[in-house]
């Protein structure tokens, strides 16, 4: 294993450790599973930290409950995906090909992205099917982040040279990625800019979600575009920020 394979396993593995050490901070306080059905005042004291993050969350069993719940889910899905310390997808076998590497990588962004937005819906108590932009925004600056350490741009590359050409739009669309995701995988990828904040970190990871899960975005262009350290940096600040908010709930 090289020393830049070797720096995103302990990464990963830092991740997964400090959430997995929030996430048992707020259980220590919410436990024993169930228990705020039948205690009122620990469901007022649930409440009293939820409201930090909606003011219109309420000390209702049925409220409270489907609260933990999801919040539940969500992280139960980002621990399973940073704790994916080699991940690939394929047939079992004993070599892995890079290609069933590099999709692992993928889905392991996909996953933790999902788990985060369950988070983050539950948390800002958002009731539609659709997550609004602006509350993941304003989820992400109610965690009290440290500043962001810009997320470089990959490599440019020669198989990217053709979308340099291209008018805007073009490279977003061959990946599948619409309205609001469309310039920022662009302006990182092509424009080779770096994302510099946590609002951009969440959005680009959104985008590559989209591309990723529904088949745009394949492993070959992952290799192409030295993709991979991104996917996994993004599948990281994913897990930090989420520990963040864990941290104003215990």
């Amino acid at each position: 294993m090289s020393r830049h394979q070797e720096s995103m396993t302990d990464s990963s593995h830092n991740s997964h450790n400090s959430l997995e050490e929030a996430w048992d901070n707020v259980w220590n306080f919410w436990s024993p599973d169930n228990s705020w059905k039948d205690d009122q005042d620990k469901r007022i004291k649930i409440q009293k930290k939820l409201v930090y993050f909606d003011t219109e969350h309420s000390d209702d069993l049925d409220h409270i409950d489907s609260v933990i719940k999801a919040i539940s889910r969500g992280v139960a899905l980002m621990k399973a995906a940073t704790e994916w310390q080699e991940p690939a997808i394929g047939k079992n076998k004993p070599h892995r090909t890079p290609h069933e590497k590099l999709r692992g990588h993928q889905w392991r962004l996909v996953i933790t992205y999902s788990g985060f937005e369950i988070t983050v819906k539950a948390l800002m108590n958002n009731q539609s099917r659709n997550t609004d932009p602006d509350k993941i925004n304003k989820f992400v600056q109610k965690c009290c982040l440290p500043e962001y350490i810009p997320l470089v741009a990959p490599d440019k590359t020669s198989s990217l040279k053709k979308w340099r050409d291209k008018e805007e739009g073009k490279f977003a669309e061959f990946l599948g990625v619409t309205s609001g995701d469309h310039k920022i995988i662009e302006t990182w990828v092509v424009k080779s800019q770096p994302i510099d904040s946590w609002e951009k970190a969440v959005k680009l990871s959104k985008a590559i979600r989209n591309a990723s899960a529904h088949g745009f975005l394949v492993a070959t262009k992952v290799q192409q575009w030295h993709l991979k350290t991104g996917l996994c940096r993004l599948t990281d600040d994913l897990a930090s920020i989420v520990k963040f908010a864990l941290h104003k709930l215990a």
